[in-house]
């Protein structure tokens, strides 16, 4: 029978308890330390930062407001959105612009720039800016430091001992060279309107405005001649029957038109003995003449008629007969010469003759 030593052996269970604690405790802090280095590894990393491109600027200079953000692939920022004003006394010139630039495979940067400038002097605080971001499951805000700088005013003229009162424009006579465009525009506008005034009476009057119109030929010496001309040519014997009735019935028309005001060389034959029927200004057997003979025309010229020489020769003498017929006759005024005009002598005795002396003395 083997005899422990009661001591001893507490000892040793103690020493067990002891190691095993040791142990468990090693190993927790392990596994804290790997938890801890898991999760500091699995957070993403953000950088935001406000600066401006100079600390100070004269009145009127600009300056460019910068906020940087970086932040992982995925996440968004929302940067702010200003007026005119950023804050009292500073003044944003146009919209924001963001770059992007790409720092590594899992980081972005973006840069949102922004020109400011301030009109009025002293030194300005920029308040920190709320920078909203998120990656569509996480959401968070940023917040940026705030931004001093100062706006200096223009330093004065060291070159300038005195400072004078403004003083009033000097006064200048008025001069022909300042004068002249308003009085010859004066000149032209009066004349201007006189001119149309004088085209309007002119106009009133029936009167040429400058130069006097050469008064046109009668109606019947023109076709007169043109028919004199056909009757030199003897064009009515020869073989051109269609060249021979196209001129004869262009010069009845153009001196129907002349003569009557009838729109003769536009109209039918219908429609120009139609018009003579409404006016009746012509005799009728006159009239039935000039029908026949603008017909025959038309099958010259249209139907391919030949006519006989006789029937040439008649169209010939109606067209003289017509104007001789028809003509307006002019008065002829007669010359008178000094030694035709009577003397005085003369127009005593004619009135003697013609007023006899009473009798009855």
């Amino acid at each position: 029978m083997k005899v422990f030593n009661l001591k001893h052996t507490d000892k040793l269970v103690q020493i067990g308890w002891i190691h095993r604690g040791l142990r468990n405790t090693f190993i927790s802090t392990l596994g804290f330390l790997a938890i801890s280095f898991v999760s500091f590894a699995q957070k993403p990393t953000h950088s935001f930062q406000a600066s401006v491109s100079a600390d100070s600027i004269l009145i009127g200079d600009q300056v460019e407001l910068s906020i940087k953000a970086q932040i992982p692939n995925g996440y968004r920022v929302q940067f702010p959105i200003f007026a005119d004003t950023l804050v009292t006394g500073i003044e944003v010139l146009h919209d924001g612009i963001v770059d992007t630039i790409r720092v590594d495979s899992e980081n972005m940067e973006y840069n949102y720039r922004l020109k400011l400038t301030s009109f009025d002097e002293g030194f300005y605080r920029i308040p920190p800016f709320q920078l909203p971001f998120s990656n569509g499951e996480i959401s968070d805000t940023a917040k940026t430091s705030p931004i001093w700088f100062l706006v200096n005013a223009i330093p004065a003229d060291s070159t300038v001992v005195d400072i004078y009162d403004i003083k009033l424009p000097i006064s200048e006579p008025i001069t022909f060279g300042e004068l002249a465009p308003w009085i010859g525009g004066s000149l032209l506008l009066i004349g201007l309107i006189a001119f149309v005034f004088y085209c309007i009476s002119r106009r009133r009057k029936n009167k040429p405005l400058f130069f006097p119109i050469k008064p046109a030929e009668p109606a019947h010496i023109v076709a007169l001649r043109e028919l004199n001309l056909i009757k030199e040519k003897k064009l009515w014997s020869t073989d051109k029957h269609k060249h021979y009735h196209t001129v004869l019935t262009n010069i009845i028309r153009q001196y129907i038109e002349s003569r009557y005001g009838l729109y003769a060389m536009e109209q039918t034959t219908d429609e120009i003995i139609q018009s003579f029927r409404n006016e009746n200004i012509i005799s009728k057997e006159l009239l039935n003449e000039l029908s026949d003979n603008l017909s025959l025309s038309d099958l010259v010229k249209f139907a391919r008629y030949t006519p006989q020489a006789s029937e040439n020769e008649a169209g010939l003498n109606f067209g003289f007969k017509l104007v001789n017929q028809t003509k307006i006759e002019e008065p002829v005024e007669v010359e008178v010469n000094d030694e035709d005009e009577p003397s005085g002598d003369e127009e005593v005795k004619s009135k003697n003759v013609v007023e006899p002396e009473k009798s009855g003395e």
